[in-house]
């Protein structure tokens, strides 16, 4: 793990290395329990939740519980905190144990995720709630302003299941292929509207490309409509 390295790119240096160094150690690689990040990302998951939900509530003070609620869901979910990650570029500094660096456990959008919870309560802890917001909403700024938007996103099936009932339709979804590797698949499905179809999609799980699939099918119907009147 190169230190100085990471405190670079998370734009944050330590006073604690530990602390640094046991958010980055997978369970795999750990000689003792509590010696990994597993308990940091318990609390990471709790200050992340606060600060978001903070930010969230000031940027949008008349939004009711439920709508505030789904936004933090899409905020804070696996993939956004994955890409945040990804954006730093500090997976490969993961430890792991020998037998899950050969199989790239540091690419699982799951574990990418653990780690930029771990990191928060890493944050928090060595230099408190202030370097902990900082830290998150630096790296999910774009996810809190898109999150109306991707709340909009996640319930596209159920949009497009009511805009074709009102017609008597259905709508179904295929699968049209898959890529990637095994643990990083990209699934490709198609929505499919009286046998015609009218959107595709892709995502990282099957519910995630049925949903962009939706969209896209809910985005082409709207502007036909438009086009019509």
């Amino acid at each position: 793990m190169n230190r100085k390295k990471i405190e670079e790119k998370i734009g944050y240096t330590f006073r604690d290395g530990a602390l640094l160094e046991r958010a980055f150690t997978h369970s795999s690689a750990a000689q003792r329990s509590g010696e990994n990040y597993q308990n940091l990302e318990f609390l990471g998951d709790s200050v992340l939740g606060y600060i978001v939900s903070r930010r969230l509530y000031a940027q949008y003070p008349k939004a009711d519980e439920g709508l505030l609620t789904k936004m933090r869901a899409c905020t804070v979910s696996e993939r956004p905190l994955a890409r945040a990650i990804d954006r730093l570029g500090v997976a490969g500094e993961l430890i792991t144990g020998e037998s899950e660096r050969k199989t790239g456990i540091a690419e699982h959008s799951s574990i990418k995720c653990d780690l930029f919870e771990a990191l928060t309560a890493a944050i928090f802890l060595d230099g408190g709630q202030e370097e902990a917001e900082k830290f998150v909403l630096n790296n999910l700024a774009d996810e809190i302003a898109t999150a109306k938007a991707a709340v909009r996103l996640t319930d596209a099936k159920s949009h497009l299941n009511e805009y074709v009932m009102k017609k008597g339709l259905k709508a179904e979804y295929a699968e049209e292929g898959r890529e990637g590797m095994p643990h990083l698949p990209v699934f490709r499905y198609a929505v499919l509207i009286d046998g015609k179809k009218v959107g595709e999609g892709s995502g990282a799980s099957k519910r995630e490309a049925q949903q962009n699939a939706a969209a896209a099918a809910l985005q082409k119907l709207t502007s036909e409509n438009s086009r019509r009147k």
